[in-house]
């Protein structure tokens, strides 16, 4: 996985792209579009990527398959289809729309394996490599990566996942809240 996007980089990229679009004076390109709607994506702004969409003339949209390929991928994220994002989102991008969508392929992917580390106890290969749309190779070295335990048998084998250690944050209790705010309040009085 590559290092993932500063989220001041992509801010700034947003930005500019939302100025380009409220200044230009002249129909503007269909990579701008693609790019600042990928950048939504990446964001996980999906409204506004929904309403860029219905912004983007329909000349621009007409025969633009990159275009048509990011409303595919938008739809696979609103509708949770991770399956087909992951199979419509290996596609020969024009170059700086690739870079932030192999970005958000990486973001999916690490969200989606974090997800399965805590929701599941032990999950069959098959389905997660349906889930990820990883080959049995790529699914192995990736279990191997994170420390999953993967279980020996006939395919489909067992898949133990190993949740991250968090860090525990010390929580009071309300009491101990309330007695801490009434001793601050004591000594603003005092």
């Amino acid at each position: 996985m590559e290092v993932e996007m500063p989220t001041e980089k992509i801010d700034q990229l947003i930005d500019l792209l939302e100025k380009q679009e409220i200044e230009a004076t002249m129909a503007l390109s269909a990579q701008l579009y693609a790019e600042l709607f990928a950048a939504y994506l990446y964001r996980n702004e999906l409204s506004k990527a929904r309403f860029l969409w219905k912004r983007i003339p329909k000349a621009i949209k007409a025969g633009n398959v990159e275009l048509e390929k990011i409303w595919n991928i938008f739809n696979h994220l609103w509708d949770n289809d991770l399956n087909s994002f992951f199979k419509d989102i290996n596609f020969e991008w024009s170059a700086n729309v690739g870079r932030i969508m192999s970005q958000l392929k990486d973001k999916i992917q690490e969200e989606t394996v974090n997800l399965v580390a805590v929701a599941y106890s032990s999950i069959f290969e098959d389905y997660l490599q349906n889930l990820l749309n990883q080959t049995p190779e790529a699914l192995n070295d990736l279990c191997v990566s994170l420390g999953w335990d993967i279980q020996s048998g006939s395919y489909p084998r067992l898949i133990i996942p190993k949740k991250k250690v968090s860090e525990k944050v010390d929580t009071a209790t309300a009491e101990d809240q309330l007695q801490q705010l009434t001793d601050f309040v004591s000594f603003l009085e005092n």
